[in-house]
């Protein structure tokens, strides 16, 4: 199966970072998320993955995908 290099970030916690205020507790997406983590994940193909990745860091949240690249198979 496909092995996918992916980076997201956390928009909200971004913002609030950058503008120096404090993250409000409901904001539930860690502070390191400010930042681009990049992990692997494995997808039969980039839309299974983007809908694996879409449940697991919801966009309403604040989550973006920022970077996607197959590095394996």
């Amino acid at each position: 199966m496909p092995v996918y290099e992916v980076g997201i970030y956390n928009q909200t916690v971004r913002n609030y970072a950058r503008s120096g205020e404090v993250i409000p507790d409901y904001v539930t997406a860690s502070t390191v998320f400010q930042d681009v983590i990049y992990f692997d994940r494995e997808a039969i193909n980039t839309q299974v993955l983007n809908a694996k990745l879409e449940r697991e860091f919801p966009p309403a949240e604040g989550f973006v995908i920022d970077y996607v690249k197959q590095t394996g198979e």
